[in-house]
């Protein structure tokens, strides 16, 4: 198993569960009057990346040993 190809799927699958939370709307900081855009982007950001955490980690972890499998069992045919 390739630890680079586990680590680059892990965070872009992890990223990419994120995004649905990361686009919502309804955040708690869009009604605060003095929030800057950078603390409106942060905290959509920061929320959505956290949200769910423990099951977007495991989903990611699944899918990234699944496919660093695949990749290596690829490999070894090839050769």
């Amino acid at each position: 198993m390739k630890t680079k190809a586990f680590i680059i799927t892990f965070v872009s699958v992890f990223i990419l569960l994120s995004l649905p939370a990361i686009f919502g709307v309804g955040y708690v900081i869009d009604w605060v009057p003095g929030a800057t855009v950078v603390q409106k982007l942060r905290g959509y950001v920061v929320d959505g990346l956290l949200s769910h955490f423990y099951l977007k980690a495991g989903i990611s972890i699944v899918i990234s040993i699944v496919l660093s499998m695949l990749l290596y069992r690829r490999q070894l045919k090839a050769e």
